[in-house]
């Protein structure tokens, strides 16, 4: 699916997937994930509509309008059904490389000067 804007999906409670997997949906559909409700968030996905936990009132509060994982899929995936999909290929979410090494600050011989 193609957005105007990349939204930023957040996921609560229980998914009938691996949250990684459903996350790495969300990004291969053009949008965007975050962990907590922000400005920026535009769809909260939460398996139970009933539920009153603190991302799901705060969601409410804001206006984030909740869809739930049956609706997520149907968004990011169209006509293809959800088991194709993760048959074909898994989808993982890759870990961005450290470039960073530690630096040895100390010499490992120590100069005594008498």
């Amino acid at each position: 699916m193609t957005w105007s804007t990349k939204p930023v999906f957040c996921f609560t409670g229980k998914s009938p997937k691996p949250r990684k997997q459903m996350e790495a949906l969300a990004i291969k559909a053009g949008g965007s994930v975050t962990k907590s409700i922000t400005n920026s968030t535009a769809i909260l996905v939460i398996a139970d509509p009933n539920s009153t936990s603190a991302k799901a009132q705060k969601a409410r509060a804001m206006g984030v309008e909740l869809i739930s994982p049956e609706e997520f899929f149907e968004i990011c995936l169209g006509s293809q059904s959800v088991e194709q999909v993760f048959e074909e290929k898994p989808f993982t979410v890759k870990k961005k490389p450290k470039n960073h090494q530690k630096k040895n600050r100390h010499s490992s011989k120590r100069r005594i000067q008498l």
